[in-house]
């Protein structure tokens, strides 16, 4: 806490240091023009927990505005900031350019060794994403990241952990849904400069005109194990960034797809209502019945058909409402998907409002080519008509139809659509309207039905930072799917940066459903069987996530290594300090020739016992946290593959 707030005096106050943001305005670097333009700071209290600070500079040749808004936080040693552009003036503005919303150096530090760069890859349909990745910075080193296509966690997940050698470190975010870049540079023995922005501004604003950067964030750690800097992060993300229904954070959901045995496209009101009457006739406790796609007018290939907003008159001649009611019925809210942004030829949309739509540029690269010989088209969140109309369709959808959990798909690289035939004066003013209009229309559907969950999908967890954080859960992070070891590596990768993850299974054997544990889940069954067994087995698969999942959202520590291999284990740790509980997870894969494992545990009372237990009631036994911690806990799983969940509390002595 002492070094973050250090820090953040010395950037935000009039010292040495400067603002940790950078810009180059009329050729000239904001280092030079900023300190001899007017400037007003003011501060206030938000809540218990933050304050907020706000410096505002004035060019008085231009009248150009830069305002920074920082918040500050007083339960973690963090602080995130934005800054705003205006044009007050009477006529456009020099270019601005190279706007930096991060561009500050951490150190000097103790130790003089090499930082330690820990990142993840971000989302491309892979057994490999969200893989732990890791680059040594040592004296010159330059190491650059970005997004692709025009989606955040496309490519490389927007949060980084700098540790430095002696210990401690910094935990860096970008908030930003589009092409966000990130250096990270050591020019000699000292510290690391870290920048990072929007890949590309080189724009005029227009009188009156005002846009937004990229948000930063940064949360400073003291430990000489980089993971206290993963854990803060969780915790932060959870207090301060996940949505919250009547001030408490939101439920994720234990939800119950018919997508297993209907395909998309045969979804009818009939039969959707069957299902979830089946499954209140068998006591099942589901908190959520999920459709995906295929509900609008399509035939047997729905992506197709994207752009038709309304339900499909033949199979829902009463709308969507009475499948809700059914499901509101049987205890359960009303999940349905919806993909606004992109439209399809000879849909209504691309029918009645061509000119809302944008069209890709030429050089888009090969492998995305697909999109310009399909004729996939962008509806412009940054168009004012477009983005009201969208706010009153679905607005109206959620309300008629009882959503209580929008899904907001996007199966397209919107980049190479925002940069095509942008004037030279104006780049990246497209992306930066499209994104704002992105969260309005977030923002606006929160507003008007506060108690409406948001499922941020882009091709499985493509849009994932933490502006999306704050508005959204994330309930497919991947499209590859139901790869068991894939869902074990999603799991490994992304739990060390989210507090909430998970996924669910398609089939019922205990090996799979236990790959897709987690916070939230949604299991893919035959909710049309008339087989016992296959009943029976669903309710042991809820009955497990739910007596779990509270302890998702604690503390995450991947045991043993990394591994996409099918003769190698896997398994991590989460634990709950503020309630003395955890689990552990270990997975014996197919090819496997080992037949145990042992794992050292963290964060556990090495003065306390701790009494386990594992879900298969194989055994219980009480350990003391010393031994649990120093010499490890010892899983036998004899068959395989094989899949252990093993609960811990701590007991008094």
């Amino acid at each position: 806490m002492a070094k973050a707030a250090q820090w953040m005096e010395s950037r935000l106050a009039a010292g040495p240091y400067g603002v940790p943001f950078s810009f180059i305005f009329g050729s000239l670097p904001s280092r030079e023009l900023l300190p001899t333009w007017n400037s007003e700071r003011s501060m206030r209290d938000l809540d218990a927990d933050r304050s907020e600070r706000k410096i505002v500079w004035k060019d008085p040749a231009t009248d150009l505005l830069v305002q920074l808004t920082a918040v500050i936080y007083r339960d973690f040693p963090a602080l995130e900031w934005v800054i705003h552009f205006k044009n007050a003036g009477n006529a456009d503005t020099p270019i601005l350019e190279q706007v930096l919303a991060l561009d500050a150096d951490f150190g000097p530090f103790p130790s003089d060794g090499p930082f330690q760069l820990h990142f993840a890859e971000g989302s491309h349909e892979k057994i490999t994403d969200f893989q732990p990745m890791e680059k040594s910075l040592g004296p010159g080193d330059r190491f650059k990241l970005s997004s692709f296509g025009g989606r955040s966690s496309d490519g490389a997940l927007p949060f980084f952990n700098l540790a430095t050698a002696g210990g401690g470190g910094v935990v860096v975010g970008i908030g930003w849904t589009g092409q966000w870049a990130a250096t990270f540079a050591r020019p000699g023995n000292g510290g690391v400069r870290a920048q990072a922005g929007m890949e590309l501004t080189h724009l005029a604003l227009h009188p009156g005109e005002e846009i937004r950067t990229p948000a930063a964030l940064m949360i400073f750690w003291q430990d000489t194990d980089r993971l206290r800097g993963q854990n803060l992060l969780r915790r932060l993300l959870l207090r301060h960034y996940t949505p919250t229904i009547d001030g408490k954070p939101v439920e994720p959901p234990s939800a119950a797809s018919p997508h297993a045995v209907v395909p998309f496209e045969s979804t009818t009101a009939d039969n959707m209502i069957r299902a979830i009457r089946n499954i209140a006739s068998h006591g099942l406790p589901f908190d959520t019945w999920w459709i995906d796609t295929g509900w609008f007018p399509c035939e047997r290939n729905w992506a197709r058909y994207v752009g038709n907003p309304d339900p499909d008159p033949a199979r829902f001649p009463h709308g969507l409402r009475p499948v809700a009611d059914a499901a509101a019925e049987a205890g359960m809210k009303f999940l349905l998907w919806f993909e606004p942004e992109r439209v399809m030829p000879g849909t209504w949309l691309h029918e009645n409002h061509p000119e809302w739509l944008l069209l890709p540029a030429g050089e888009m690269p090969a492998g995305l080519r697909y999109q310009i010989n399909d004729g996939f088209h962008l509806l412009d969140l940054g168009n004012p008509q477009a983005l009201a109309w969208i706010k009153a369709k679905l607005s109206a959808m959620i309300g008629r139809e009882r959503i209580a959990c929008y899904r907001n798909d996007f199966n397209m690289y919107p980049l190479y659509y925002w940069r095509n035939l942008e004037t030279a004066d104006r780049q990246g003013i497209r992306e930066i309207r499209y994104v704002t209009g992105l969260y309005e229309l977030f923002d606006a559907l929160r507003r008007e039905h506060p108690h409406l969950l948001i499922d941020n999908c882009a091709s499985g967890g493509r849009r994932i930072d933490f502006e999306m954080l704050r508005r959204a859960l994330v309930l497919t992070r991947s499209d590859y799917l139901w790869d068991p070891a894939g869902q074990q590596c999603h799991t490994y990768g992304l739990s060390q940066w989210l507090p909430i993850t998970g996924i669910g299974a398609a089939s019922l054997d205990a090996y799979s459903c236990r790959s897709g544990l987690g916070a939230h889940y949604s299991l893919a069954a035959d909710y049309f069987s008339e087989d016992p067994a296959v009943w029976q087995a669903i309710a042991r698969v809820l009955h497990e996530h739910r007596s779990l999942k509270h302890l998702y959202t604690g503390d995450f520590y991947p045991l043993g290594s990394y591994s996409i291999q099918g003769d190698a284990w896997m398994a991590w740790q989460y634990h709950r300090p503020d309630l003395g509980e955890g689990l552990v997870q270990a997975f014996r894969r197919p090819q496997s020739e080992t037949a145990s494992a042992t794992y050292r545990l963290s964060g556990l009372d090495p003065s306390a016992d701790h009494e386990l237990w594992d879900l298969d009631g194989k055994d219980s036994r009480t350990i003391s946290g010393k031994i649990l911690t120093e010499q490890g806990l010892t899983i036998h799983l004899p068959s395989r593959p094989g899949a252990a969940v093993i609960q811990y509390r701590r007991v008094a002595r």
